[in-house]
């Protein structure tokens, strides 16, 4: 029994690892330095589009969000919009540096995670897709 525990939990760990690895290729990558961060501090948020670019998926705009975990529950907080970005058509890379709002730290949530979501064309469609960065 406990080796099919060990085994579920390692093809869990591997699927999410692949599913990660999926979003990237598809929509980029999303970096955030200092990491972690708490309100109030200042970071720098860099959005790199190379291979969401590559995949067809060329940004229009990027949505930096941060989304928290509630401390009592351990569920995922609602997304704070940290910043809206146009992007141009040969853009790759975005850098901002942002303040963290104070008021996160009364939310009662904590390890603050940064997503970029990306809005870009395909089929005569707008799509959004998106990428976390982990602490």
């Amino acid at each position: 029994m406990r080796f099919s525990t060990l085994l579920s939990t390692v093809a869990a760990a591997a699927s999410f690892g692949f599913a990660a690895a999926q979003e990237a290729a598809r929509f980029g990558s999303v970096s955030v330095s200092p990491c972690p961060f708490t309100g109030g501090q200042d970071v720098t948020i860099t959005y790199n589009a190379t291979t969401a670019a590559s995949a067809g998926h060329q940004p229009e705009l990027v949505d930096f969000f941060i989304q928290g975990t509630f401390t009592d529950t351990g569920n995922p907080s609602p997304r704070v919009l940290l910043q809206r970005n146009d992007f141009g058509a040969d853009q790759v890379i975005l850098t901002s540096d942002i303040t963290i709002p104070e008021a996160i730290n009364n939310f009662g949530a904590s390890d603050w995670n940064v997503l970029a979501l990306i809005n870009y064309q395909e089929v005569g469609l707008t799509l959004i897709g998106g990428v976390f960065s982990s602490c």
